[in-house]
């Protein structure tokens, strides 16, 4: 093969200042939140009690940050514009143990690079202020100016000159929500500033200083949902650790709730947001996460804040140390939380006029008759009579315990009651040929196999048969709908109110078989769920499903019909979370057959949709081994 002829000159070469520029803007800046961000942390590292931020179209046309700070000089405000020009640090020591946030003096200069920029700013005790206008970094105009002490900065017609960019940009509704987060976030780990945002000339967010962090946060996170705020403090291996937790029952699917603050940073890192899950323990569901704000001191030397452009991420001398101090600070908070209390236990197994054997005899006792049976005490009266566990109020498809009981005629055996026209019973299978023993804690069922004990999750077994008749019954376009009687409010955040604002989220509900209407700025009105989850208790669900949604515009990533099948099957999983049988439901032997018998059915069935095993099996020889009889 004939080799290409390179180009003759130089392959390498600098480019020039303004690309140079619009490049290194690119890491700092990603979109208007990433300017309002940059912005604010000047403003608190100037040491500003007031800051005012006025957005426009998102932020696109316009960003205004107003502070009462310590301002600039002439030189200094023409200093800032210069990349790589800070106050913050002078030498290599320095980088260890910052208290500012801005430190390597990339921010303005990366801004001014993709914008119309214009500052103002004027030092305690000057006569004048000093303005200094600025297009695509280059100065544009520059004198005195009117102005009480502090900074105004303002940012005009954002990545004007790099179109490109603009291709990436998000609705407003959805940017200005961006914007709104990144000033609660820094609002939160600064209760002594008075934070106030306006978009559109519209007040979004307004916090007034607050005595202190637990005052503040209550007051932000209020907007969340948060109802009571538990407060967990603690120290261990010079790591010191402040958390406000909700209650379990406030999680939701995704962690756009969860704030995690190193050094008053807000910052995202996987293992920080385990740790703090794990201190829930059991009491936090698998792939939900709590209402919560986190925040972690921790010494100079052990920090490193120089890894990311837009310093979102952090490193640890020590990690497992900084985790450890999270998980046991905060599961000793949640041992103690006042909104932990006992649950009332409630036996549904059998009906109040056959009292379950206890000593001896339990062994000889005989078992509760099935569903199927005409001597069957359950029905539809003694039901309405007694509280039933959530999951059997959201039964298997076809077991619906609330359907009159209708008498049989003599000599004629009840069919099982699973609808067979569904196609889903057979006699043959692997989970269809297991012989059902009982149930272990109230969560696994135990059933005998050929030569070996097979141990089934009930509520995995549940979720994995849910999950798959959400997902065919959706590309089917095939979902059935249950009106509801009266409708139902659904309240959302600003973030939420944002992606239904783009009617994509809509249309991608509806397809999931929910029927929502715009009730207001930030109110839906559910009209009908899907039929297989008719059950369901419908509002945690929709404000779970809809911060899914919310959470991929923040991302950027494709929304309505255009969600990606992973997207939709994370959709489906949290659907099926939802209904699915829990671990203390009890359930009857015609349940289990029925339960058993669809999950040969279906694909994957070893696994739930969050990935957790459905069963357990355990041979004969290895039982036989244990118990000495080999």
């Amino acid at each position: 093969m004939e080799r290409q002829s390179l180009p003759e000159g130089p392959r390498i070469r600098v480019l020039p200042a303004t690309l140079a520029d619009q490049i290194a803007a690119g890491e700092v800046v990603e979109r208007p939140a990433s300017v309002v961000k940059e912005l604010l942390e000047n403003s608190v590292d100037a040491e500003a009690r007031h800051i005012d931020v006025e957005i426009e179209g998102g932020g696109r046309r316009l960003i205004r940050v107003v502070d009462d700070g310590g301002g600039m000089t002439p030189d200094e405000t023409r200093l800032a514009l210069l990349r790589h020009a800070t106050s913050k640090i002078s030498a290599h020591d320095d980088l260890w143990g910052l208290v500012t946030f801005g430190f390597r003096g990339e921010a303005l200069p990366s801004i001014a690079a993709v914008a119309r920029l214009l500052i103002r700013s004027k030092r305690p005790g000057q006569s004048a202020g000093f303005f200094l206008g600025h297009e695509a970094g280059i100065e544009t105009s520059s004198g005195d100016v009117g102005m009480p002490s502090g900074t105004q900065i303002e940012v005009r017609d954002l990545f004007w000159n790099t179109p490109a960019r603009l291709k990436f940009m998000k609705s407003e509704a959805t940017e200005t929500a961006n914007i709104a987060e990144a000033v609660l976030r820094l609002a939160l780990a600064h209760p002594d500033i008075h934070f106030r945002l306006r978009a559109n000339s519209r007040t979004m967010l307004d916090l007034p200083p607050h005595r202190d962090m637990a005052e503040r946060v209550r007051a932000a996170l209020a907007r969340r949902g948060a109802t009571v705020l538990h407060e967990a403090v603690g120290e261990e291996s010079e790591v010191r650790v402040r958390a406000f937790l909700a209650a379990p029952e406030e999680a939701s699917a995704t962690p756009r709730s969860t704030f995690l603050f190193v050094s008053k940073r807000f910052v995202r890192d996987r293992p920080l947001l385990h740790a703090l899950g794990m201190g829930y323990g059991e009491l936090l569901e698998r792939g939900r996460y709590p209402l919560a704000a986190l925040f972690v001191e921790v010494p100079g030397p052990m920090l490193d804040i120089n890894v990311h452009p837009q310093k979102l991420e952090v490193r640890f001398a020590q990690p497992q140390v900084v985790y450890g101090a999270v998980r046991h600070v905060v599961a000793a908070a949640v041992a103690r939380a006042p909104w932990l209390r006992p649950a009332a236990l409630h036996a549904y197994t059998l009906p109040p006029e056959h009292p379950a054997p206890s000593g001896a005899a339990a062994a000889d006792a005989p078992s509760p008759p099935p569903l199927s049976s005409s001597r069957d005490r359950w029905s539809q009266a003694s039901l309405a009579e007694q509280p039933r566990p959530r999951a059997l109020a959201h039964t298997i498809e076809g077991l619906d315990l609330a359907q009159e009981e209708r008498p049989l005629p003599p000599q004629e055996e009840r069919p099982l009651p699973y609808p067979a026209r569904l196609g889903l019973v057979r006699a043959s299978g692997f989970f269809a040929g297991l012989d059902y023993i009982g149930q272990l804690h109230g969560t696994y069922l135990l059933c005998a196999g050929t030569s070996e004990l097979v141990i089934v999750d009930q509520h995995a077994a549940h979720e994995r048969i849910t999950f798959e008749r959400l997902r065919q019954a959706h590309r089917r376009r095939e979902v059935a709908r249950q009106r509801l009687l009266f409708p139902l409010p659904i309240e959302m955040d600003d973030a939420t109110a944002s992606a239904v604002g783009e009617r994509e989220a809509l249309q991608a509900m509806d397809d999931l078989g929910f029927e929502l209407e715009a009730f207001g700025p930030s109110t839906l009105l559910l009209r009908a769920v899907p039929d297989l989850l008719k059950n369901v208790d419908p509002k945690t669900l929709v404000t779970d499903l809809l911060a899914c949604l919310a959470e991929e515009h923040a991302d950027g990533q494709a929304s309505g019909r255009d969600l990606a099948e992973a997207r939709f099957d994370h959709i489906f999983a949290t659907m099926a979370c939802h209904c699915a049988l829990r671990a203390g439901d009890a359930v009857s032997r015609d349940q289990v057959v029925a339960l058993l018998s669809q999950l040969d059915e279906v694909d994957l069935r070893s696994h739930c949709p969050h990935g957790r095993p459905v069963l357990l099996r355990m041979p004969l020889g290895e039982i036989e081994q244990r118990l000495g009889r080999t």
